[in-house]
């Protein structure tokens, strides 16, 4: 599990203060992306490294509670490999552990020349199971 901090900003919310959907996608999409940096296999890196994308199929988003402006929250990313996929669950609690959201990516694997479903390359897939 790895875990992700991330702060509202005036901007990222509405006039309310209360954090705009949508910013919080990204925030959620961001700790995926710093999982995946974290370990090594950046996704801006992959399609160089391993000549393969790993683009997101579909995703899924339930909000609990409202962010607002100010607030610190931790998004935890939990990876779940298949052969030719990656999903990860992501969860947002404030400081008291509350849940504020959660959310699901499904990203796939496709050859970089022919934008077909393969295999995730044995390095990736090491990288993203290693315990450390």
């Amino acid at each position: 599990m790895y875990e992700y901090e991330w702060k509202c900003a005036w901007g990222d919310a509405d006039p309310h203060g209360i954090a705009y959907y949508p910013n919080l996608i990204d925030a959620m999409h961001r700790a995926g992306e710093e999982f995946m940096d974290s370990r090594g296999v950046a996704y801006w890196d992959i399609p160089d490294d391993h000549g393969v994308h790993m683009p997101i199929v579909s995703m899924d988003t339930d909000f609990k509670r409202p962010v607002e402006a100010g607030d610190v929250i931790t998004i935890t990313v939990e990876p779940d490999l298949g052969g030719k996929s990656l999903a990860m669950k992501l969860t947002a609690t404030d400081d008291d552990g509350n849940e504020l959201f959660f959310g699901d990516e499904q990203h796939v694997c496709v050859s970089k020349p022919e934008n077909k479903p393969v295999e995730i390359p044995d390095e990736v897939r090491a990288a993203l199971t290693d315990d450390e």
